[in-house]
């Protein structure tokens, strides 16, 4: 979820900082700052953070310094919106090229796909050294991977395009590029949808086998959700009920991996969150627009 706190040129504020440390404060297991860009070409809005060449590093230590108080993870969500690039500001570029509507992008040529994994690896490789305990790699909610993911997005006919297995190459490289650099020890985790919601995006059924294949990866962490940002596409919540919108895919997905997940999405109540402990996820995701945390059971009781 994007804060929009940065200041304009992707560095941190004071405002910023506050509201990370006021959670950890609190006692949250791990917050996540939705939408930080290795790549200042392609923001979903202005008030992203960016980690480049330009960061202001001592700006970026005091947010994850102060975030990371009591214990608490803070985790920069590295994302590329992609076709969803803010366009007053960006070109906005997807795997295919789209013109659906009023929806316009260009097509990403093979070299620039290809150079994906070093803005990913670079950018991570700059939140550990600013002091952030792990990062998240973002494939969901219709920003770039997601889009990879998605045959709505990507009717690419090179080896990035066509079967699930080559539409999750690209992130398969990533995370490979991104674990060489930060090494073993520092947390990679991702977001992936379980659907986009969208008629001809991404299903169910090859949500759970992309998530099979993240599984033979080096991920440490997997956050389901689901939809997308795409122009008139239903909410999350427009079929979901009263409860927890992704608990049932959690399950599901539960039976193809072993990679602990954060189930994230409708929750709102404690009773929702514990029963959702005990059977679906490993941690559970609580989110408004503007941020997102996690929380795991001992937080909870």
């Amino acid at each position: 979820m994007s804060d929009s706190l940065a200041d304009g040129e992707g560095n941190p504020t004071q405002a910023q900082i506050r509201l990370y440390e006021r959670w950890a404060e609190g006692g949250v297991a791990l917050s996540i700052i939705g939408e930080v860009q290795g790549d200042p070409r392609f923001p979903e809005k202005p008030g992203n953070l960016v980690l480049g060449a330009n960061s202001n590093l001592e700006m970026l230590r005091q947010l994850a310094a102060r975030a990371s108080i009591n214990g608490a993870h803070i985790w920069p969500q590295l994302g590329h919106a992609g076709a969803l690039s803010h366009s007053p500001i960006s070109q906005p570029e997807g795997p295919s090229a789209l013109e659906i509507g009023s929806f316009q992008c260009v097509g990403m040529s093979q070299s620039s796909v290809k150079q994906l994994p070093d803005i990913y690896s670079k950018a991570a490789l700059l939140a550990k050294v600013a002091g952030f305990t792990g990062v998240q790699i973002h494939a969901g909610h219709g920003f770039l991977l997601s889009q990879f993911l998605s045959p709505l997005f990507n009717r690419r006919n090179d080896q990035y395009g066509g079967s699930i297995e080559a539409r999750c190459r690209i992130i398969v490289e990533i995370i490979d590029k991104v674990r060489r650099t930060v090494g073993t020890a520092f947390p990679i985790g991702i977001k992936i949808n379980s659907t986009d919601q969208l008629e001809g995006g991404l299903t169910e059924e090859d949500a759970l086998a992309a998530i099979r294949i993240l599984n033979q990866t080096s991920i440490d962490l997997i956050e389901l959700s689901g939809g997308t940002y795409f122009p008139g596409a239903k909410s999350s919540s427009d079929s979901s009920g009263e409860g927890p919108y992704f608990v049932d895919f959690s399950q599901r997905a539960q039976e193809v991996s072993s990679v602990p997940l954060v189930v994230t999405g409708g929750f709102k109540t404690r009773a929702q969150v514990l029963s959702s402990l005990a059977s679906a996820a490993d941690m559970v995701g609580v989110a408004r627009y503007g941020a997102e945390f996690f929380a795991c059971e001992s937080l909870v009781d």
